[in-house]
C-alpha cells in the first residue's frame, strides 16, 4: 500500500469518527433540546439514548427506579427513553388500555419475545381481534372449565411427590408449582405432558425451569439490541448455540414446541380436553406454534409467581392462615373426597334457585372466599406478575389530546402505567396498599376495586388467560391448604425477586414446611 493511499485511508477514517460523533452530539442535542417531549422531566441520559432503560430493566428493579423519580421530580409523566415516558397517573390506565379505543401495542418492545402475530405481540388491532376469535372459546369460562381434571391430575402427582419428599425438610414449593403449572399449560397447548414433575426424583429441578430462566435473561437484550435476534434467526441452530446460552434455551423451547406439533398431528388418540392446536389448524405450523409457545411462557410463570407470592403472605399472617383453613375444613369435611373446586357453571347456574345442593353449597363457599372476595385477588395484586411496562403508542386522530401534568403528548409518542403502579397506589388501596390484607375485597365497596386490578392488563388487548390463571389458583390454594399443614422455617427470609418481563424469585426459590393432614 502507498504512503498516499495510506494517507486518504487514514483520513476516510478520521472523518467516518468525526462524522459518527458529530451525529451522536447532533441527535443528543436535538432530543433533550427540540424533541417533542423534550418538556417532560426524566433523567439526561434516558432523554438522550435508550442506553439508561436498558441498564435499569436490566438491573431487575425498574418500577422501584421510576416509582422514585416520579416522586423526585414531582411528576406524573416520566421520561424514560427519547420517546418514551411512563406514566403515574392511575386515572389513565383506563385510557391507554381501554376497551373502546385502545392504544396500539409498540412494535419495538414487543418484537424482542421473536414470536411475531401471536396474541402477546401483535401490534395490528384486526389481526389480533381474529386470532382472539380462534380462541376466545377455549378460554372462555366454559372452556376453562373443561380443563379441571387436567389440574386435578396435574395436582395429584404433585401430592404424591410431596408425600415423598415432605419428611426429608422444607418442600420448594416456588419450583413445585412452576412444574405444576407448566404441566397443566403444556397439557392444554399441546396434548402432551412433558413429565416436569417426576423428572427429578429427589426434587423439582427441570430442564423446563433452567431454559426458562436462561432465556427470561435475554428479553431486554434483544429489545435494546435487534441485531441479536436478526442474527439469531439467520444463523443455523447449533451457532447461535455456541455464541448464547441464553437465546439458545429459547430455541430449546421453540423446538420442544415444535415436536409437540408434530406428536399431535401424528396422535392416534384424540384428547379428552380443549387442545390450543386444535382451533389453530387454519394458521401455517409456523404461526401455531409461535401461538403454543407464547401461551407455554406466558402463561406457566405467572400463575406460579402469584401462587408463591399469596402462600408466602398467608403462612405470614397467622390470622389469615386459620381463616382460609377454617372455611376450607368447613366446606370440604377431613375424609372427604375432595370436590370438582370450581364447577362454576353449576355455581351460576343454581345460585338463583331457592335450594342448593350440598355439593354446590361447598362449591359456592370456598368461591366466593377464594375467588370472589379474597384470597386469589388479593394474591394477583400482591404478587403482580407481569409489573412493568406493557408500552403503546399515542395514536393520531384522538378527539382529545392526552395531557398529562398539564402538557399535551404528541402522537407517536410511546407510554405505559405500569401494574406495579396500579397496585401500590394509595389513593385506591389505602395506606396499606403494600400489605397483604384479603379483607380488603370483602369491603361493601370491594366492587369498586376491580377495575384497578390489572394483573391481566385492561381492554381489548388483555391477557387471554384470566380465566385459566384463576381457576389454577383457586384450585390450587384450595388443594394446598386443605390438604396439607403448611409453616414457614425458623430461618424464612423473603426471597429476592427479580423483574424479567415476569417477575420471578431467584435461586434457591421458596421453602415451605408441608405436612400431609388428610
Amino acid at each position: 500500500m502507498s504512503a498516499n493511499t495510506k494517507h486518504i485511508t487514514a483520513v476516510v477514517g478520521v472523518l467516518m469518527l468525526l462524522g459518527y460523533v458529530l451525529f451522536r452530539a447532533t441527535r443528543a442535542i436535538y432530543r433533550i433540546y427540540f424533541h417533542p417531549l423534550k418538556n417532560f422531566p426524566g433523567p439526561r441520559e434516558a432523554r438522550t439514548s435508550g442506553n439508561w432503560l436498558y441498564r435499569v430493566t436490566k438491573e431487575g428493579s425498574p418500577n422501584e427506579v421510576f416509582e422514585n423519580l416520579h416522586r423526585n421530580f414531582n411528576c406524573n409523566a416520566l421520561r424514560i427513553a427519547p420517546n418514551e415516558l411512563h406514566i403515574s397517573d392511575v386515572s389513565l390506565y383506563k385510557v391507554i388500555y381501554s376497551q373502546s379505543s385502545p392504544f396500539p401495542k409498540s412494535g419495538d418492545f414487543y418484537s424482542a419475545f421473536n414470536i411475531p402475530h401471536t396474541l402477546l405481540t401483535e401490534t395490528d388491532a384486526k389481526a389480533h381481534k381474529e386470532r382472539r376469535r380462534m380462541l376466545n372459546s377455549l378460554f372462555s369460562r366454559v372452556g376453562v372449565l373443561k380443563l379441571q381434571p387436567i389440574i386435578h391430575d396435574k395436582l395429584d402427582l404433585l401430592g404424591d411427590k410431596i408425600n415423598r419428599l415432605y419428611k426429608d425438610g422444607p418442600v420448594n414449593v416456588y419450583d413445585a408449582f412452576r412444574l405444576l403449572t407448566t404441566e397443566v399449560v403444556m397439557q392444554f397447548a399441546f396434548a402432551r405432558s412433558a413429565d416436569l414433575i417426576g423428572e427429578d426424583a429427589e426434587g423439582f429441578h427441570s430442564w423446563f425451569l433452567d431454559a426458562f430462566d436462561l432465556a427470561s435473561q435475554s428479553i431486554f437484550d434483544m429489545q435494546h439490541n435487534p441485531w441479536l435476534r436478526f442474527a439469531g434467526n439467520l444463523m443455523p441452530r447449533p451457532v447461535v448455540r455456541l455464541l448464547s446460552k441464553e437465546v439458545g434455551t429459547l430455541l430449546d423451547m421453540r423446538e420442544y414446541a415444535e415436536n409437540s406439533l408434530r406428536y399431535f398431528q401424528q396422535r392416534s388418540e384424540l384428547p379428552n380436553h380443549p387442545v390450543v392446536f386444535d382451533n389453530l389448524r387454519s394458521l401455517p405450523d409456523v404461526r401455531s406454534i409461535d401461538e403454543a409457545q407464547d401461551i407455554m411462557v406466558a402463561g406457566a410463570d405467572t400463575t406460579a409467581f402469584t401462587l408463591t407470592t399469596g402462600t408466602i403472605h398467608i403462612l405470614s399472617n397467622p390470622e389469615i392462615y386459620e381463616k382460609l383453613v377454617e372455611a376450607l375444613d368447613q366446606a370440604i369435611p377431613k375424609g372427604e373426597n375432595f370436590p370438582p373446586l370450581l364447577s362454576l357453571e353449576k355455581i351460576d347456574y343454581l345460585t338463583a334457585k331457592p335450594v342448593l345442593s350440598a355439593e354446590t353449597r361447598q362449591l359456592r363457599e370456598i368461591a366466593n372466599f377464594l375467588l370472589q372476595n379474597a384470597i386469589v385477588k388479593e394474591s394477583l395484586r400482591i404478587a403482580s406478575a407481569v409489573p412493568g411496562r406493557l408500552p403503546r403508542v399515542v395514536p393520531n386522530g384522538r378527539r382529545e389530546p392526552l395531557i398529562v401534568d398539564g402538557k399535551v403528548i404528541p402522537p407517536g409518542s410511546i407510554v405505559s402505567i405500569s401494574a406495579y403502579t396500579m397496585h401500590t397506589e394509595t389513593d385506591i388501596w389505602g395506606p396499606d396498599a403494600r400489605e397483604f390484607n384479603p379483607d380488603r375485597w370483602l369491603m361493601p365497596d370491594a366492587k369498586g376495586l376491580d377495575q384497578y386490578l390489572c394483573s391481566f392488563s385492561k381492554g381489548t388487548r388483555m391477557c387471554l388467560g384470566q380465566n385459566i390463571a384463576t381457576v389454577e389458583l383457586t384450585v390450587a390454594f384450595a388443594w394446598i391448604f386443605r390438604r396439607y399443614r403448611l409453616s414457614l422455617p425458623e430461618d424464612f427470609k423473603f426471597p429476592a425477586k427479580v423483574d424479567r418481563f415476569t417477575n420471578t424469585y431467584l435461586a434457591p426459590g421458596v421453602k415451605v414446611n408441608m405436612v400431609p393432614r388428610v
